[in-house]
């Protein structure tokens, strides 16, 4: 484990966790009841969060792109070399691919500054970002007409991994609102609604998933590698992830209504530890992306 792999996947793991946080927050200005729109809207947090996320997602694909570049050069001395930066993006096959995603990402930091007014701009800029993580990782080694299923799958794990850990981050800031305000009933209609919402991004994660493990590895393989061990903790924690979420939906949120006040602590803590774990698979996929699962 070199400096130049620890980097690479700090910046993918920086990444992946601002356009989620960003693509998962504009979506739920859509979806999410009215009056828990117009909590997150005018929350001052949430301007907070969207201007950091924009700015991280600008700043850590800048990162990734000259880490990855250092990474094919096997020399940090590339990213001063002009015609380095050159041969990566003019001469490869994925070199437009970062100059898209470089596109991307400025575009996305402006509209953040707008905040929830640019929210359409702001779903469509992360999701494509996130899409074209496919390009720049294992899915581009694949051969047509495989790669194209494969790419498919990855945007819908992708896709289900921003609704859900963004979502999540929504609604860590809009609860204590709710619970400050003792509006338990907006409250449990969020819950229920994020629940739906839920349901059909797990689904898209463990469909996405477990066509990209099956394309790119084989079974009795995986925990003969690191690549499959590092994929078997990742399992295990959206496991725990999910085991939380349960909790939330059948045992805390029923009756919310009624009881959020002496239920709210309780619930508030899963969500902000489901949270964390989310974080953490978004670091393990960070490290997967890099290491070849064959090996």
């Amino acid at each position: 484990m070199t400096a130049e792999w620890v980097a690479l996947v700090i910046a993918r793991w920086m990444n992946f966790l601002s356009v989620a946080t960003l693509f998962g927050m504009a979506l739920f200005l859509f979806y999410a009841p009215r009056e828990s729109r117009k909590c997150l809207a005018v929350s001052p947090v949430s301007d907070r969060l969207f201007v950091a996320g924009g700015a991280l997602a600008f700043i850590s694909s800048l990162a990734w792109a000259g880490a990855a570049l250092v990474d094919l050069a096997a020399d940090a001395g590339a990213l001063l070399d002009r015609s380095a930066w050159s041969s990566f993006l003019f001469d490869t096959s994925f070199g437009v691919v970062w100059m898209v995603r470089g596109a991307l990402a400025a575009a996305l930091a402006l509209c953040v500054a707008r905040g929830a007014r640019a929210r359409a701009a702001i779903v469509v800029l992360s999701a494509c970002m996130l899409l074209s993580q496919s390009w720049i990782g294992h899915v581009a080694s694949l051969s047509p007409p495989v790669r194209w299923g494969v790419a498919l799958a990855h945007g819908l794990h992708v896709l289900g991994a921003g609704a859900w850990l963004g979502g999540l981050t929504a609604l860590i800031v809009v609860l204590p609102a709710f619970r400050a305000c003792g509006d338990q009933e907006s409250a449990a209609a969020l819950l229920t609604r994020f629940s739906s919402i839920g349901l059909a991004a797990v689904t898209a994660i463990l469909i996405g998933g477990a066509i990209n493990v099956i394309v790119h590895t084989q079974v009795s393989a995986l925990l003969a590698s690191e690549w499959g061990r590092i994929l078997g903790l990742k399992i295990l924690l959206v496991l725990a992830m999910l085991a939380l979420a349960s909790l939330n939906r059948f045992f805390l949120s029923p009756g919310f209504s009624r009881q959020g006040a002496a239920n709210f602590s309780a619930l508030f803590r899963s969500v902000v530890l489901e949270q964390a774990l989310g974080i953490a698979v978004l670091g393990l996929t960070a490290a997967l992306g890099i290491l070849d699962p064959a090996s």
